[in-house]
């Protein structure tokens, strides 16, 4: 194998060692507010052949303050050199690896208050065991370098503002082997032979995106040329060598779901070009980095021949929630790792959305609430977290991407089309989309929308789902009143307040917020059978009486609202075995339903 051709070295000053103070501790775990990144600009020179690569990083910046050092993320860097530029002056400066998770830029002289670009020339390494950074792998004889960033290893494969605060383009440049592809998060600017057979490949500047959805690739690839997708973005599915064929299912199903998130959003696809990449390993079953998004192979590509409904349904649902992305998660960042929610419950919400527009959509809600269930059950355990934690050191960051913030965060926002109206959260989703685009936000943001949306202030609602662990239970009664009127009492324990809704039989469905243990609610009459849960959609479990239940009509009930009773007769079957025939002969009806989701359900709680 060839080694890695160094770019030429720029002369720097010889810098006498007094010069430069003691060395400042590190960071604690995040970077300091008196430095804002501008842009990254990152030439890298890659052989997939080799355990490590060679890169330059120059990256813009302006300093709120004079500054004698700054700081950069790093990890497992070489630093070569440095130097930066500050008032049109290119000054030396020392670069030196600190914390384990950042380097230490030191000029001669303390630059700032304004603009500085500092460039650092380093060495990085090629992964061969783990799947994080930038890494490679042997398919089929031939050796492939693929990235995998999230959350905090873009630190890995070259200096960088590593936190989802930090949003700005990113103009990326690879030199690889002749015979060798590279791919990039940009639109391919021009590809340039160079000598001793290797090739340059710029990429266009990217629109401001995290660095944990910064990717590139090299090897040698083959490309499955899928067309214009929606509005005109166009879509290559890239493979190993030799299998493009296998990712014309890809291809297919990006054609079909694309167009439904636009229109979802009412915003076009964000990023100009739209490569899918099917890597040989990786910790995530796909990662959404935009223009170059990242899947299992195993998961994504489907050979000729083989395809099956229940496969292609698979990967439909795969990605609409990693293009559900492109919209919530990079078009719209989490300000911090604590509302990656704002990402990662977004996009399985709205994968369900466009999974109903593909499905029957009775069934694909069946699957969110029996997903809504698995998820209250571990709330409901010794493994319980709030959705909203912040990862403030390495450790703590191994738990931002936990379930909660996936299927708790899309069972919140289902709770809310329940409290709320489904058009009202679906406008302040937009609202929220446009207000914030290329640029992070935070919960409060979209509790702001919600609120120009709806009317109402969902804040406190949303602090207890989001910041408590546990679910909700109520325990409501109708009693009539001696004016012949009636009140509603719900007696409510867990996180609180919750937003409850319920609706009658000689009723439409009505909702209030509990904000206490017990809350009281003026009725005109106790309806001959009240359901709890209307649509089966809130965050909460209900514990029913004998007479609730033998009052209840089934017939009454959506298939949600079926399955939603089952999952609450089991919770209280397993506080309480003895004395329970009205439950149980409840389930035994529920058990002969027509949906097999309602069924199974029915039938594991009579075990």
């Amino acid at each position: 194998m060839k080694q890695v051709r160094r770019v030429a070295r720029v002369a720097l000053l010889a810098i006498a060692p007094a010069v430069f103070a003691a060395p400042s501790s590190p960071p604690g775990f995040r970077l300091p507010d008196d430095v804002v990144p501008l842009k990254h600009a990152i030439e890298l020179s890659v052989d997939p052949g080799l355990p490590s690569f060679e890169g330059t990083a120059t990256l813009q910046v302006r300093l709120r303050k004079a500054a004698a050092a700054i700081w950069v993320n790093g990890r497992d860097l070489t630093p070569r050199q440095a130097w930066v530029e500050f008032g049109g002056q290119k000054r030396p400066a020392r670069v030196e690896a600190a914390g384990n998770e950042f380097l230490k830029v030191q000029p001669d002289a303390a630059v700032g208050p304004g603009p500085v670009e500092l460039t650092i020339r380093y060495q990085a390494k090629l992964d061969d065991r783990q799947a994080v950074g930038a890494y490679r792998r042997k398919v089929d004889g031939e050796w492939y370098v693929y990235t995998t960033f999230t959350p905090i290893e873009a630190r890995r494969a070259f200096p960088c503002f590593d936190e989802p605060r930090f949003k700005t383009p990113w103009e990326i440049s690879i030199r690889a082997p002749a015979g060798n592809r590279a791919f990039s998060n940009g639109r391919e600017m021009e590809e340039i032979a160079e000598a001793a057979d290797w090739t340059l490949f710029r990429f266009a500047p990217t629109p401001p995106i995290a660095s944990e959805v910064v990717a590139f690739a090299v090897g040698p690839f083959s490309a499955y040329e899928g067309g214009k997708a929606g509005e005109g973005t166009p879509v290559r599915v890239l493979t190993p060598r030799g299998r493009a064929e296998e990712g014309k299912a890809a291809a297919e199903a990006t054609a079909d779901v694309l167009p439904k998130l636009e229109a979802f959003t009412e915003i076009p696809y964000p990023f100009g070009k739209l490569d899918e990449l099917a890597v040989a390993d990786s910790p995530f079953g796909a990662v959404e980095n935009p223009g170059l998004i990242t899947y299992l192979a195993r998961e994504f590509l489907i050979a000729p021949g083989t395809q099956t409904r229940a496969r292609l349904e698979a990967l439909r649902y795969l990605e609409a929630h990693e293009l559900g992305h492109q919209w919530f998660g990079n078009l719209v960042t989490p300000a911090s790792w604590a509302d990656v929610w704002l990402s990662e419950g977004f996009a399985t919400w709205i994968s369900q959305k466009i999974m109903d527009q593909q499905q029957i959509a009775e069934r694909v809600h069946l699957l969110a609430i029996s997903e809504r269930d698995r998820i209250m059950k571990v709330d409901d355990s010794p493994r319980a977290r709030p959705v909203r934690v912040e990862a403030l050191s390495r450790e703590k960051s191994k738990d931002i991407y936990n379930r909660m913030v996936y299927d708790k965060g899309a069972a919140i926002l289902l709770a809310l089309e329940q409290w709320l109206g489904e058009d009202k959260v679906r406008a302040a989703a937009r609202a929220y989309l446009e207000e914030h685009r290329f640029a992070s936000a935070s919960t409060s943001d979209f509790e702001a929308d919600l609120r120009r949306a709806s009317g109402v202030d969902p804040f406190a609602a949303m602090h207890a789902l989001l910041d408590m662990a546990g679910t909700p239970r109520i325990a409501p009664r109708c009693l009539p009143a001696a004016n012949g009127s009636a009140r509603l009492e719900i007696r409510a324990s867990g996180p609180l307040p919750v937003p409850v809704c319920w609706r009658a039989s000689d009723g439409p469905k009505r909702c209030a917020l509990i904000d206490a243990p017990a809350r009281t609610v003026s009725l005109q009459s106790c309806s001959p059978w009240i359901y709890w849960n209307a649509g089966g959609e809130g965050y909460y479990r209900t514990s029913w009486t004998a007479p609730q239940l033998e009052s209840l009509s089934l017939g009454d009930l959506t298939a949600a609202e079926r399955l939603t009773l089952a999952q609450d007769l089991r919770e209280d079957l397993r506080a309480q075995k003895a004395g329970r025939e009205a439950w149980r002969a409840v389930l035994m009806k529920l058990a002969a339903d027509h949906e097999p989701e309602v069924a199974a359900a029915a039938k594991a709680a009579l075990k």
